[in-house]
Order: structure tokens, then sequence, then C-alpha cells
């Protein structure tokens, strides 16, 4: 009896751990379904900066940007100086990435592909002396600004005054801490002496966010 019972037992429970790891998966694949562009990107910058040769031969010099070496505009954006500043960019793309290519996919797609380009070059026209670029943190801010911007326009169009009210703190809370950077000179979050931080491409990439979902809800607004 007590054989039948433990038998009985295991097999209930291979059942349930077959069960909850197919739901598992299915909840991944939908994941991954929903947004492939982050946790795509996320995953190359890790894997990256695993590989110090590899970001070396692909960093953005500005002194040497040509038309051959456009591609380098892209790739700086995924490549860090320190596993610190890796993964508090990744962390913060991560989050805000997946809420953005889930809710507001076209948007999503034009802030990276703005930001790609424009964050670079504000960059470089901004800081000369500046060797090379590297990081997500210009794009976080772009899709921080995004989200914010997006939600707050969902909360007002709702009617939810919380709600609102908590995402327009968002938008000034970033612009807040931008300013604050440039003040000090420094990042807020990531304390990190390896490399020589760039507010503007924070500014820049709120900017970019914030000019997209502009573009957004003009688009919506014009459907309606």
């Amino acid at each position: 009896m007590d054989r039948m019972e433990c038998s009985g037992g295991c097999v209930w429970h291979s059942h349930r751990m077959s069960g909850m790891m197919q739901v598992s998966w299915q909840h991944l694949l939908s994941l991954v379904a929903a947004a492939p562009l982050v946790l795509t990107l996320s995953t190359l910058a890790l894997l990256l900066q695993t590989s110090p040769e590899l970001q070396t031969a692909m960093e953005l010099q500005f002194a040497r940007l040509a038309v051959g070496s456009l591609w380098r505009l892209a790739c700086c954006h995924l490549l860090h100086w320190s596993w610190d500043h890796c993964l508090w960019d990744v962390l913060v793309f991560l989050s805000a990435g997946l809420l953005c290519e889930t809710r507001w996919p076209q948007a999503f797609r034009r802030v990276v592909a703005w930001s790609t380009v424009l964050i670079p070059f504000s960059v470089l026209f901004s800081a000369p002396d500046l060797l090379c670029y590297r990081g997500l943190s210009g794009v976080d801010s772009a899709l921080f600004a995004l989200a914010a911007a997006m939600i707050l326009w969902e909360e007002l169009q709702a009617g939810r005054r919380s709600g609102t009210a908590i995402a327009a703190i968002a938008v000034l809370t970033q612009f807040l801490k931008i300013a604050a950077e440039v003040v000090v000179g420094h990042t807020l979050f990531v304390s990190d002496h390896s490399f020589v931080p760039v507010p503007l491409s924070h500014f820049t990439g709120a900017l970019i966010g914030s000019a997209v979902a502009v573009l957004a809800i003009v688009r919506k607004r014009g459907c309606n």
C-alpha cells in the first residue's frame, strides 16, 4: 500500500512539474514573440561584455568614423566599459524596453532607430575631445521618456488623477536627474570611474523619446 501511494504521489508530482514547465515555456515564448528586439539587444550587450577584445574591435572611435564604419553607430550602444556599467544599462533597457515594445511597438522601434544615430552625433558635437563612446544609457533615457509620456497621456485620457500625477512626476524627475548630472559632471546611479560620463547623451535620449511620444499621440488623436 505504501508503495502504491508513493508511486501515485510521484506520478502526480511529475505531472504537476511537467505542467508548470510547459506553462513557463509558453510564457517565455510569448514574451520573446512580444519583445524580440529588446531581448536580442540585451543578450548581445551581455555577451559582448565577456569579450574585451571584441569590444575594442567594434567600438566607435570618433576620429576614425567614416562612411564604411557607420555600422559602429549601432554597435557602440551595446558596448560598455565595465560590468557595473553594463548591468545597470541592460537592467534599465530591459525594464523600459519590455514595457515599450509590448505596448507601443512602432514607437519603440522609432526610438531605437533615432537614438542609434542621433545620440552618438550629439556626443561628438558636444564633446569633440572624446575619443570614443559606449553604452545603452542614452537609449535607456529615450525609452524611459517614451514610456513616461505615453502613460501620462493614457492616464489623462482615462481621467485617472493619481496615475496622471505619478506619470507627470516621472517625466519631471527624469529631466531633473539629467540636469543634476550636468551640474555635478557624473552619472547619479553608476559609480564607475573607468569612463567619462556624457550627460548630454541622456538629454538627447530624453528628447528623442519625448518627440516620438508626441508624434505617436498626434497620430492616435488623428485616427480618433
